[in-house]
């Protein structure tokens, strides 16, 4: 997936938050996701809990949902 073309300046989430924001998506855990990316499970858990932080979503499935609808991933 291209996750350059919603990392504009008026995007808030970045290239590594979408992409983990995908792999959510695909059902992957926060060890599965830390593991295929070469990361730290805390350094997940950072991503995780800054997505939530900055779109102001009170879960990541709401972050997932809305990027899965507004055909972000």
């Amino acid at each position: 997936m291209d996750f350059e073309k919603y990392t504009s300046t008026s995007m808030v989430i970045s290239t590594r938050e979408l992409e983990i924001l995908n792999l959510l998506s695909e059902g992957l855990s926060s060890k599965e996701i830390a593991d295929q990316l070469y990361i730290s499970y805390d350094t997940v858990r950072t991503h995780r809990n800054n997505i939530l932080k900055k779109t102001k979503f009170k879960t990541l499935t709401q972050a997932v949902s809305y990027c899965i609808r507004d055909g972000i991933i």
